[in-house]
């Protein structure tokens, strides 16, 4: 039998170690960063004082954990299974609910290469930015940023459903809440922003138009 609580259960980790903190403890020190960020970057951006703060902290910790948590793992994802630092102990406790980031999955390394290198995370603090100083092209940017949103996290759900989520322990605990709960928010948020996002967007086109409509009508 292998050596760690993983599924599948015939999963081979080479050199992994228990982690040394508990999951309360895990989850503390994850809160302990993450809620401080978010409630400067909301308490800085409601100082603004107009619509879109909710969105700036949402833009802020995306690009936090995206070009932080997740570019750890993709220098580390050969040998997650071994680390028992703080970052690798995090790692070890999510793949609980998908193993597949112990073991190098091809798919996951594609995702998290466009995702921390090349596209969300250096994008999020962008739309960020844009908001901050009240352009209105952080409409555009953080549209742009919820469709790859969207479309990896989408990816990353249903090229896991023919394998029978093989890779998620059975226990509904790690599959409800890590699995789905845990990425639900790049799914759900999206859909709201390109909603919304569209709609500011497409209405100033139309307004756009309206305005120039004599002068070309006169030309």
């Amino acid at each position: 039998m292998p050596q760690h609580p993983y599924y599948p259960r015939y999963l081979e980790l080479e050199n992994f170690q228990v982690n040394q903190l508990s999951t309360p403890q895990l989850f503390m020190v994850a809160g302990g960063i993450l809620c401080p960020v978010a409630i400067g970057a909301f308490y800085a951006a409601s100082r603004k004082k107009r619509d879109g703060a909710l969105y700036f902290v949402w833009f802020i910790i995306c690009g936090l954990l995206h070009c932080g948590f997740e570019s750890y793992w993709l220098a580390n994802h050969s040998h997650i299974a071994s680390r028992s630092d703080l970052l690798g102990e995090l790692w070890k406790e999510y793949a609980h609910g998908d193993s597949r980031y112990l073991n190098s999955d091809p798919l996951l390394i594609a995702l998290e290469t466009i995702t921390v290198v090349i596209y969300l995370g250096p994008l999020c603090f962008v739309s960020a930015w844009m908001w901050w100083h009240n352009s209105p092209r952080h409409l555009f940017y953080q549209l742009l940023v919820s469709v790859g949103h969207l479309y990896s996290c989408s990816l990353y759900f249903i090229l896991d459903i023919p394998t029978g989520f093989k890779h998620c322990d059975p226990h509904p605990y790690y599959f409800w809440l890590y699995f789905v709960a845990f990425n639900a928010p790049w799914v759900v948020i999206p859909c709201g922003l390109i909603y919304r996002n569209s709609y500011h967007i497409l209405r100033s086109l139309d307004s756009s138009v309206l305005h120039h409509a004599p002068s070309i009508k006169n030309d």
